[in-house]
């Protein structure tokens, strides 16, 4: 989300060809989603969906692969146990019982374009870092550079 929040400007998310709207769905609790606009900056709207049907039917899985064959462009600048080290420290910041409801910790989501209540287009992550790259979705959302 970081990446993505960083990479699409509000300038350039309301100037888009295509009027569109980024919404981010995450499975953990609804009591979540302050802490996770503050530490990833996101401004486009987030939904919790804790049951994680909507993540079955669009065909996501768990997984306890943390990494692919190659380290994505988004992450390029953290090792895989810098990475994980965040993880943790992320959910250490929480108190009490909060830390435990980020959802399931192996789920594993994507990106998804509909058009007319109809997938156009999807990356389904295979890894805990397999989101799809800024630039493909940038493409696939007509806003290259």
């Amino acid at each position: 989300m970081k990446a993505i929040a960083e990479e699409i400007t509000m300038q350039a998310y309301y100037t888009m060809a295509v009027p569109t709207n980024i919404i981010v769905i995450g499975c953990g609790s609804p009591s979540m989603i302050p802490f996770y606009k503050q530490a990833t900056g996101c401004p486009f709207p987030i939904f919790a969906e804790p049951s994680r049907k909507l993540y079955k039917a669009l065909g996501m899985s768990i997984t306890l692969n943390m990494s692919g064959p190659k380290r994505p462009e988004y992450m390029k600048d953290i090792p895989l146990t810098k990475w994980q080290m965040q993880q943790w420290t992320t959910m250490a910041k929480q108190k009490g019982t909060s830390r435990f409801k980020g959802g399931n910790l192996l789920q594993v989501g994507g990106e998804f374009l509909f058009q007319d209540g109809q997938v156009v287009w999807c990356h389904r992550m295979k890894n805990m870092r397999g989101h799809a790259e800024v630039s493909i979705v940038k493409r696939v959302l007509e806003m290259e550079d």
